[in-house]
């Protein structure tokens, strides 16, 4: 028993040594801490932001895009519809088609003589877009048609308002694209030796007064690629214009009514062509010239022309209809221009 208790006590002792020896001199046993060894840990990565939706310019103010009503479309077109407030105090309805200049084609068709309806124009070749071109009368344009760098009919060159003794010779507005594929408007005059001019300003109205290259000022000879006639010019140069009375054209300007027209909007590099419905269908009065330069400026243009209206405006869209034309049918017309 002696000797079992003195070897207890001696591995008690030592134990006791040990730890002592090991303590601090409190006597307390110290635990050595690891944590400085251990490496920081890395920190979280902050999440990816989500990306913003894509802006659609023209959702945001207002118009909608309304591309899947008519069948599919060209990556670079697309097709909008106007909020029925687009020009304060009148219900409105409009549809815009929107293409990237520098992958669409414009194009104008037909002759200087014959008539299509714009679904007959459709059927022919089926473009993507079609909308009304110039004016005409009794099968004839009297709206200048200019393709693949040559005139195919100019401007009408004279007009009168008695036949008689007075005789007007005035520029008239035309859009048009360069062979670089750059858009602008102006005024357009073809003389009787077939030689096209271009102004950057319209003529003053004068009976007698003929257009030549250096009146009025700032006369080029005309060179594009593609152009329509129409009138009168809207916008250029991102001002508003009022030129009817020195394009003498027998419309309203005025008048609410259907109308046709087409600009180019550079900062964004869209084209774009604009209809809107009027004379009464689904309550819709049409709207006035300066509507349309107003309408065609808030989208961007600073190049824009009017074409024929009335019951001649239309657009189709893959061969349907947008608006109702006011005839209560197409309306049979000598040029269209066309957007793939």
């Amino acid at each position: 028993m002696l000797r079992k208790f003195t070897l207890l006590t001696a591995a008690c002792l030592t134990f006791a040594a040990f730890a002592t020896s090991c303590g601090e001199d409190n006597g307390k046993i110290q635990w050595w801490d690891w944590s400085y060894n251990a490496p920081e840990p890395e920190p979280e990565p902050e999440p990816e932001p989500e990306p913003e939706p894509p802006t659609d310019p023209f959702v945001e103010k207002g118009w909608t895009d309304a591309s899947a009503n008519f069948g599919a479309l060209p990556e670079h077109i697309k097709v909008y519809s106007s909020p029925e407030n687009v020009v304060e105090g009148k219900k409105c309805l409009a549809y815009i088609a929107v293409a990237d200049a520098s992958k669409a084609t414009f194009s104008v068709l037909g002759e200087e003589k014959g008539y299509n309806t714009p679904s007959q124009f459709f059927e022919a070749q089926k473009h993507s877009v079609i909308i009304n071109g110039g004016f005409f009368w009794d099968g004839a344009s009297l709206s200048l048609i200019w393709r693949n760098g040559a005139m195919v009919c100019p401007n009408v060159q004279v007009d009168s308002p008695d036949w008689t003794s007075t005789y007007y010779y005035m520029p008239r507005g035309t859009f048009a694209q360069r062979a670089d594929g750059s858009f602008f408007v102006g005024w357009t005059y073809t003389t009787t030796s077939n030689k096209t001019y271009w102004y950057p300003t319209s003529m003053p109205l004068e009976a007698g007064k003929v257009p030549s290259l250096s009146y009025p000022a700032g006369g080029e000879n005309f060179e594009a690629a593609t152009a329509i006639g129409g009138g009168p010019v809207l916008v250029r140069e991102g001002k508003v214009i009022n030129s009817y009375e020195d394009e003498y054209l027998l419309i309203n300007p005025t008048s609410n009514r259907p109308r046709t027209a087409i600009g180019f909007n550079p900062s964004a590099g869209r084209l774009i062509y604009f209809v809107c419905q009027g004379d009464g269908f689904d309550s819709c009065p049409g709207m006035t010239l300066e509507d349309v330069a107003n309408v065609m400026l808030g989208l961007g243009c600073t190049e824009t022309c009017n074409l024929d209206g009335g019951g001649s405006s239309c657009m189709l869209i893959n061969g349907q209809e947008t608006i109702k034309p006011s005839d209560g049918r197409q309306r049979s017309v000598v040029s269209a221009v066309a957007l793939d």
